[in-house]
């Protein structure tokens, strides 16, 4: 009932309409080797449908059989039903299986054939609707159906609208119809200050809290990273916790409805599977890991802060982290020295003052004292430009 009864199957498609290019009642293998979550939101966007993380499961080494029974027991539950139940099928989809450990891929493989491929499973043509996309067309799972590989393109549409605010204010003020909003941070040069502007922006709003979380590696850890997310979710501001063993403690009374704002920092040494991450919580809005789960509610911001370059990849920004630029674009500010301009302290005017007496000529005391100023000056400005960096 729960299933049946889900939201989500609301806006799917009636399980008597064509859905081109795909074959109900039958797999569908889509190969895709470099953008394969943007075709993922593109399939579900022609089916005028949101997905949620029942509906789509993202394959991982430590993802176990029992994981792919479970989606694929949703993906026939939901054609099995009574006709006046079952007016509307929702897409399921199983990404990434060339992820699966062996062992794991070997029982996938035995599930598929004992549950959508059989003679009796085909010859009943239940009109469900399930797609395997892979981008490596040698794994054993994708193998096993290149028969009914779905070669056709997949048209763009548009689902962005549906699941984020398109402003800032209106995230701000509004409290009925309010939605999750996510915004961009970029720059073209190395050192714009993006760190600085996206704090900036959140202190200057009253009652807002910046959860600040980092990736600075190759690999995600995940459980790490969503343990950070978890403890900041409205569900734990009514009572205490633990994550880690380390007991959490709210350190004021808040309530479910106060903001809270992510900053997620995007070092320049992350890799393409960033967007595994990203497609979860920004598509999706629910992650799951070995430890625990997060989901997006309606009072949390995301600021992402894009590097300018990536240190060992050679393609464009939007191509790497292409789960962040869509058709319809989220809302992205250029950080640049004129809408961001360095803002000096004290201590680096202090230093100026004495720069300037001499560049002008009044501080000649000889070579000596001459590098030994110069020499300070640059200890006193480097941990100030690095800080920025």
């Amino acid at each position: 009932k729960i299933l049946i009864n889900s939201k989500n199957n609301e806006t799917a498609p009636n399980c008597s309409a064509q859905v081109s290019p795909l074959c109900r009642g039958k797999p569908n293998l889509v190969i895709e080797y470099e953008k394969g979550f943007a075709k993922v939101s593109n399939l579900y966007k022609l089916l005028g449908m949101i997905p949620r993380s029942e509906h789509v499961l993202i394959c991982k080494e430590t993802t176990t059989e029992e994981e792919v029974e479970c989606l694929l027991l949703r993906t026939l539950l939901c054609t099995k039903k009574d006709n006046k139940q079952n007016a509307r099928t929702p897409l399921y989809c199983l990404v990434w299986p060339e992820k699966l450990t062996k062992r794991t891929s070997a029982k996938v493989v035995k599930l598929l054939q004992h549950m959508l491929l059989s003679q009796s499973e085909l010859r009943q043509m239940h009109p469900y609707l399930f797609v395997i996309f892979s981008s490596y067309r040698e794994n054993e799972v994708a193998v096993t159906l290149q028969q009914f590989e779905c070669k056709e393109v997949i048209a763009l549409l548009n689902m962005e609208d549906s699941l984020y605010m398109k402003k800032w204010k209106s995230f701000l003020t509004e409290r009925i119809n309010r939605k999750p909003f996510v915004q961009l941070y970029m720059s073209e040069d190395v050192g714009m200050g993006k760190t600085w502007k996206i704090k900036h922006n959140i202190e200057k709003e009253e009652k807002l809290e910046r959860i600040y979380v980092r990736f600075n590696s190759s690999t995600i850890d995940w459980d790490s990273t969503i343990n950070k997310f978890w403890q900041h979710h409205p569900c734990q501001f009514n009572n205490d916790s633990k994550v880690d063993d380390q007991e959490i403690v709210t350190k004021k009374k808040r309530s479910k409805d106060d903001l809270v704002v992510y900053h997620l920092d995007i070092s320049s040494c992350v890799g393409k599977e960033m967007n595994d991450f990203l497609f979860q919580l920004l598509y999706l809005q629910h992650i799951d890991t070995d430890g625990c789960s997060f989901h997006v509610n309606p009072n949390m911001a995301f600021f992402i802060e894009i590097p300018s370059k990536f240190d060992s990849l050679s393609e464009k920004i939007k191509d790497v982290l292409y789960t962040l630029f869509p058709t319809s674009k989220f809302p992205t500010i250029s950080v640049n020295e004129t809408n961001n301009p360095f803002q000096f302290g004290e201590e680096a005017q202090y230093c100026i003052k004495w720069i300037k007496e001499f560049r002008a000529g009044n501080l000649k005391c000889g070579n000596f004292v001459e590098y030994f100023f110069t020499l300070n000056l640059l200890l006193l400005f480097f941990p100030l430009f690095h800080t920025d960096l």
